[in-house]
């Protein structure tokens, strides 16, 4: 009785688990064999998250400026803003990648992955500056296409 139950659970357990590429595969040929379109998630001030099915660990580090134009402000120009995003495979140590919002560079590739700042969040206000804990990033990341 006990090993059909053993065995039932360990099917439940399989069942209910996420697809995940092949361990030894690198991060893009496993971002390529789990989601054949780009992933998007977002990520807050200091938060970090693996991608789903992937060894691709990505984490908001900081906000390094933001002089995008407030909105509730009238500007000659709409500003930048520049945020550092951690990317590693693993457990492994991260790669630092600062991504802008209207300069260059909007992207990085890494390790065979494209990732791309979609969003800076929130606008700015002039009358309220935004604290670091309040800012979130919008992120895109799919295999780089040869």
């Amino acid at each position: 009785m006990r090993r059909i139950l053993g065995a039932g659970l360990l099917l439940a357990a399989a069942a209910c688990s996420t697809v995940s590429a092949p361990e030894g595969m690198d991060v893009a040929a496993q971002l390529a064999a789990t989601s054949p379109s780009p992933v998007q998630l977002t990520l807050r001030h200091g938060q970090e998250r693996t991608v789903d099915g992937t060894a691709l660990r990505l984490s908001f580090l900081s906000v390094v400026e933001d002089s995008r134009c407030p909105i509730d402000a009238v500007c000659v120009w709409a500003g930048d803003g520049v945020a550092e995003i951690g990317v590693s495979a693993g457990e492994g140590p991260a790669s630092p990648l600062r991504l802008h919002t209207n300069l260059e560079p909007k992207f990085s590739d890494w390790s065979g992955v494209r990732v791309t700042l979609i969003e800076l969040s929130p606008a700015s206000r002039a009358a309220n500056p935004t604290k670091a804990a309040d800012y979130s990033v919008r992120l895109q990341v799919e295999p780089v296409k040869r």
